[in-house]
């Protein structure tokens, strides 16, 4: 397994440098904006002072369906791409937001080569064309650990997931590793001092196309991808249970691409007998085996809420939830917040709606 401690597990790209601690969040609305009686200037020296409620973790997770927007790269480095340059986005949301404690993107497209694209990411995170330095004095990022896509079957830019913490976090984070059973970078992990873990996860998403195993390449196995989604499940279950025989609570974050039920859907869920098959494997193996409970659902029942949104179309007219907090029944007391940022805006160029997990107490 891949595994590496603080001390050389966290850096920009490849060379992993020591990270900093959880520090608390500010007190937060659920969408994250200031009251009515809260002047511009105040929100600005709350978001660069840190969180009034010091027992507050916030995470925010976001597929991004690719970076290039974000980034500030020479074309040539780009690869194909119709949008502008646009680098101030993801800064500006980390503000909106209350700068949260760690960030984890997925679908960020990076080969493993690519640590200009990691650079340029880093970047974004941590500057705003359109903020200037005296109103940005709220806290930085750094790369906590990526996962990025090595097989050689699929050596183009696709998949890749990264998670992000505050600098200002000394010794939070005990180890970060990817998995030993995927290299397409789906999964990457951070161990808390605390005793528990956040997984950052990008799922497959199921369909008739081959998979073939990028690990083995040459031992002609194929698998179709609603196979391999099952078995990638299976894996991922199997990589938490051994964490929770060390007692670690688990966090599970990401885009899992899968609907859990009829409400997760519109207008319909997919009811075809591969997406059935994986759902029903969800709901009756993955979460029970993990004892885990949906932090939206625990939160606000049925109220419909979505994460993916079909591009070309009206607002609301093809969506669904596939992007999901998942946490152990033990932290569920512990869920202050968990909001869908669905508005067009929030969620730029993305095909899916960032969102926020606000747990307490969880350096206890």
């Amino acid at each position: 397994m891949s595994k590496r401690t603080a001390t050389d597990a966290f850096a920009v790209i490849q060379k992993r440098q020591k990270v900093s601690t959880v520090q608390s969040v500010p007190g937060r609305s659920t969408t994250g904006t200031s009251s009515t009686s809260t002047t511009t200037s105040e929100q600005d020296k709350s978001n660069a002072q840190g969180n009034s409620k010091s027992n507050i973790t916030r995470i925010l997770s976001w597929n991004v369906e690719t970076p290039v927007p974000f980034l500030d790269l020479p074309k040539s480095k780009t690869g194909p791409s119709s949008f502008p340059p646009r680098p101030n986005h993801l800064r500006t949301l980390l503000k909106r937001h209350d700068f949260p404690d760690f960030v984890c993107l997925q679908e960020i497209r990076a080969r493993y080569s690519d640590t200009s694209w990691i650079t340029a990411l880093t970047s974004a995170m941590n500057s705003s064309a359109t903020l200037s330095a005296s109103r940005d004095t709220g806290p930085k990022y750094q790369v906590a650990y990526s996962s990025l896509n090595r097989a050689s079957t699929r050596g183009q830019r696709h998949f890749g997931v990264i998670t992000y913490v505050k600098t200002s976090l000394p010794n939070t984070i005990v180890s970060a590793r990817e998995v030993d059973w995927d290299i397409e970078g789906r999964v990457v992990i951070l161990e808390m001092k605390a005793g528990w873990a956040l997984v950052n996860v990008y799922a497959l998403n199921g369909s008739d196309y081959t998979w073939k195993d990028p690990q083995h390449p040459d031992s002609g196995r194929q698998v179709t991808r609603h196979e391999r989604k099952r078995e990638f499940n299976r894996l991922l279950m199997q990589e938490c249970k051994e964490m929770q025989k060390r007692r670690l609570k688990i966090v599970l974050v990401g885009d899992f691409n899968i609907s859990l039920t009829k409400a997760d859907c519109y207008p319909r869920l997919r009811m075809a007998f591969p997406h059935a098959k994986a759902r029903k494997e969800f709901n009756e193996e993955f979460m029970p085996g993990l004892d885990l409970v949906d932090a939206y659902r625990e939160l606000h029942g049925d109220r419909k809420g979505f994460s993916w949104f079909a591009k070309g179309k009206p607002q609301g007219q093809d969506c669904a939830r596939v992007d999901y907090a998942l946490v152990e029944k033990s932290l569920r007391e512990r869920v202050e917040a968990m909001e869908y940022l669905d508005e067009p805006g929030e969620r730029a160029h993305s095909d899916h709606a960032p969102w926020i997990l606000d747990l307490k107490d969880m350096d206890s």
